[in-house]
């Protein structure tokens, strides 16, 4: 669990002026966000990709596999935009998402998704037998403001619709949480029900 409270870090990484920025976290017990976004030299902020994964409640502070998450791009040819890779490995798991914004197209593991309008990917089953399985794509508001070293608002972006709030579980008990796991699970949970 530390090493998940750790990758937080990772997970709100800003970056000054114009560029992306992303990364994966956990956002309630039983489900981890992957955002990708793109910052214009203004400051103005769109959300290109939300992908929210999710398991049986606390799957990712399971042991049993390498535990960590990174992300990665690769360029197409000639000047435009990346396709963007990040992967996540946790409890066990190992979670990938790879993004090629200007097709609007999504692989979760190997699967390939045509996005359209759609930013946001809802996939469950993360931990099962059977593995990952998408199950809605959907279109939030993307738009949103930055500040200079402040984390994304991935929080902001889940509370815009009812169902993604629904989809985070934040009811469901994990049985065995230390104290500070338990603060750091209703804290994620209660910052998607602000108003």
């Amino acid at each position: 669990m530390r090493n998940m409270l750790a990758g937080i870090m990772m997970f709100a990484q800003t970056f000054p002026g114009a560029g992306s920025s992303g990364g994966t976290g956990p956002v309630s017990p039983s489900v981890l966000a992957t955002t990708m976004s793109v910052v214009d030299a203004a400051g103005r902020g769109t959300l290109e990709l939300l992908v929210l994964w999710r398991g049986s409640p606390g799957w990712f502070r399971k042991s049993g596999g390498a535990s960590g998450s990174g992300g990665g791009s690769s360029m197409g040819a000639g000047p435009g935009p990346m396709v963007r890779t990040e992967w996540v490995s946790q409890g066990g798991v190992s979670l990938r998402v790879r993004f090629d914004p200007v097709a609007r197209r999504a692989w979760i593991q190997d699967n390939e998704i045509v996005l359209n309008d759609a930013n946001v990917v809802l996939v469950d089953d993360v931990d099962s037998s059977a593995g990952p399985q998408i199950v809605r794509t959907l279109r939030i508001d993307p738009e949103y403001e930055t500040a200079p070293m402040r984390p994304m608002p991935t929080h902001m972006f889940i509370r815009r619709s009812p169902e993604l709030v629904e989809f985070l579980q934040c009811d469901l008990a994990v049985p065995g949480l230390e104290p500070y796991e338990q603060k750091a699970f209703d804290t994620w949970c209660s910052w998607v029900k602000e108003p």
